[in-house]
């Protein structure tokens, strides 16, 4: 199984892409999504938190490609931010790091078939991402002991990632189903 679709690589028509009116649409309906799903998180313990915005991105990535993904990651995670009650101050490092986030989404998911082993490498990519920049991010803000926030981070992350990966599998299986429902057009290029 290739990890990367060919098409994913296909920046400048991606780039083309969004700038048409429906594209951008699209994007603001996930970015929307996003920010709607940022509010939602279920805290399992001190450190272990599950969130869902990750999925919005998934999706946006799926649809536009990494070009897509990124554009969501950024405005995304900067208009979340504002929306929602934040227990910390604005810090652009994350924001980064959801741009990369989505770039890494649109090359694994962009016109993919949906297989566990490709929800696992797009969960991966969240794991190495939320491990090491996250991580660089808080220990940039807070003077936190790298060693110790890695330490706690990777363990978080561990048990995230398969959590994760289920629910990118699931969902993007479902999304799949409907997109390709709602454009037949996309039907031919995923095969």
């Amino acid at each position: 199984m290739q990890l990367f679709s060919k098409d994913a690589f296909a920046f400048r028509e991606q780039f083309q892409n969004l700038k048409k009116v429906q594209s951008i649409c699209l994007c603001g309906l996930f970015v929307a999504a996003y920010v709607a799903l940022s509010f939602f998180s279920i805290k399992m313990t001190e450190f272990l938190e599950f969130r869902f915005a990750f999925l919005a991105l998934a999706a946006a990535a799926a649809c536009g490609g990494p070009v897509m993904g990124m554009a969501a990651g950024l405005t995304g995670d900067v208009i979340s931010f504002f929306a929602a009650p934040q227990t910390g101050p604005f810090f652009p490092g994350f924001t980064i790091s959801y741009a990369i986030l989505g770039f890494l989404f649109g090359l694994i998911l962009y016109r993919a078939k949906i297989t566990p082993l490709r929800a696992f490498a797009a969960g991966l990519a969240e794991f190495i991402i939320a491990c090491t920049l996250n991580t660089m991010w808080l220990h940039f803000m807070y003077g936190m002991e790298w060693e110790y926030l890695f330490t706690i981070r990777l363990i978080k992350n561990t048990v995230s990632l398969g959590v994760n990966s289920v629910l990118l599998f699931v969902f993007m299986k479902a999304f799949s189903r409907i997109i390709l429902t709602v454009s037949p057009a996309l039907k031919a290029s995923r095969q």
